[in-house]
């Protein structure tokens, strides 16, 4: 047999072999480093987007800026009712005074003129006829202390809220009710008026009213306590 031939590599053919290894394993180890460190997918579903209701629509009106009146207040109602509550305390005018004290007085005027027409009972009349006379009566030196500073207010025939839909017996209680309270709102007044009211007439007139007023007061608180028994 021949003897074998040995086998010898150049340096160079060594070198040119331990290159592409070293290439080949590197190459290898990048591609899984680059499956290792890829992030899955995000599988997650995104959130869908948030619905917005649509504004309310503009009615024109600031929340708050409107004030609406019970069905069937009129107009003197309430603005008499704020004037009173206004000045109650405090400095007061004369005109404001006198403005007040005579719309005051018309409406109780006119309540009673329908407790007369409507009412059934027959005590609550006679207290009616009174504060009709007596108001009148203050009207007519109001007036005369006011000059041309106010106007005489003209008779309301509208039924106030706090009396429609009332007849006998509920007619008489509810207007009953109404004068205690609006005569009690009055002698505030007047007696805001006695003391700090912009003139020394106003002043006077004020305190000349205030015993008639009590007097009404107390009238229509015993008519109160009278109907509250039966």
């Amino acid at each position: 047999m021949k003897p074998l031939q040995s086998f010898s590599i150049t340096p160079v053919a060594a070198a040119l072999f331990l290159g592409g290894a070293l290439l080949a394993v590197s190459g290898c180890k990048g591609h899984d480093n680059a499956e290792e460190t890829t992030p899955p997918a995000d599988t997650t579903a995104m959130p869908p987007a948030a619905t917005t209701a649509p504004p309310p629509a503009d009615t024109g009106t600031m929340p708050g800026a409107e004030t609406t009146a019970p069905a069937g207040t009129s107009p003197s109602d309430m603005s008499g009712a704020m004037a009173s509550d206004a000045m109650a305390t405090g400095p007061i005018t004369d005109t404001q005074f006198y403005e007040q004290a005579l719309t005051g007085g018309q409406k109780e005027i006119d309540a009673s003129n329908l407790e007369k027409s409507q009412g059934s009972n027959a005590d609550a009349k006679k207290v009616a006829d009174k504060l009709i006379a007596d108001h009148t009566a203050m009207g007519k030196k109001v007036m005369a202390a006011a000059g041309s500073g106010a106007t005489a207010p003209v008779p309301d025939t509208t039924t106030p809220a706090d009396l429609q839909g009332k007849t006998g017996k509920d007619f008489d209680k509810a207007w009953v009710d109404m004068m205690v309270s609006d005569h009690q709102k009055a002698i505030s007044m007047f007696e805001n008026a006695e003391k700090n009211a912009s003139t020394d007439q106003a002043k006077a007139l004020a305190s000349a009213a205030l015993p008639t007023l009590r007097d009404h007061l107390k009238a229509v608180q015993d008519l109160q306590t009278k109907m509250g028994a039966m």
